[in-house]
């Protein structure tokens, strides 16, 4: 648990510092690597028996991501 609670913290701090340095153009090709990303993901899952709350919570976090890789940064640094 405490791997996963690490990994989640890094990765959550890196796509925070990337996001407002991507131009709009990286942001639709990195939607798309993502988007793929994801979909192979779930179908490697499609065999595998996992709770409701691991689809929700993937789910969750594939939108969150995908709404901030949309937005306009506010300001680029």
């Amino acid at each position: 648990m405490a791997v996963l609670g690490a990994r989640t913290t890094v990765l959550g701090k890196f796509h925070d510092a990337v996001l407002p340095h991507l131009t709009p153009l990286q942001r639709v090709d990195v939607i798309r690597s993502f988007r793929l990303g994801i979909e192979d993901a779930m179908s490697r899952m499609d065999d595998v028996a996992l709770p409701a709350e691991y689809h929700s919570t993937l789910l969750g976090l594939t939108n969150a991501i995908l709404a901030g890789l949309v937005e306009e940064p506010a300001t680029r640094q």
